[in-house]
């Protein structure tokens, strides 16, 4: 489930309302799901792992990833200075019974739609939204809009 549905409908209606998301389904077919990245958290059971690859990192962000499709958030933390993931990812579960994990190619996909729109600079702007079709996706963020 999306971390934050209405504000991805929102965006959704205006992209409708310009055409932006109809052209898109011309051009690549139907979408069939939705990813937002948004700000994230380190589980508590990772942060001593992570501790010495963060202590090497002085400057990283977390960001997490939830789909439509899927009641798993993925995540990651990313250093920005070098611009690098510091750790392997992670799945949270949404909710008591969330269901099939996402595969492995929906844990890349997030990983490299983040790693796309981190700027030369260091700089990510959240939230990533993207629609994915079966041939390509449509990935932007507040700024893009």
């Amino acid at each position: 489930m999306l971390k934050d549905e209405k504000k991805f409908d929102e965006l959704g209606q205006k992209l409708f309302m310009k055409g932006v998301l109809q052209n898109f389904e011309q051009k690549h077919g139907p979408i069939k799901g939705r990813m937002m990245v948004t700000e994230g958290k380190i589980p508590p059971e990772m942060l001593m792992q992570l501790q010495p690859e963060l202590m090497k990192n002085p400057k990283w962000i977390v960001v997490e990833g939830s789909f439509d499709f899927s009641n798993y958030m993925i995540g990651m933390v990313i250093g920005l200075n070098p611009i690098k993931p510091l750790a392997n990812g992670w799945l949270i579960p949404q909710l008591q019974n969330p269901g099939v994990k996402p595969t492995k190619n929906w844990q890349e996909f997030f990983m490299e739609k983040v790693m796309e729109k981190i700027g030369d600079n260091g700089k990510l702007d959240l939230p990533i939204y993207s629609w994915i079709s079966d041939k390509s996706d449509l990935t932007l963020t507040d700024k893009e809009k």
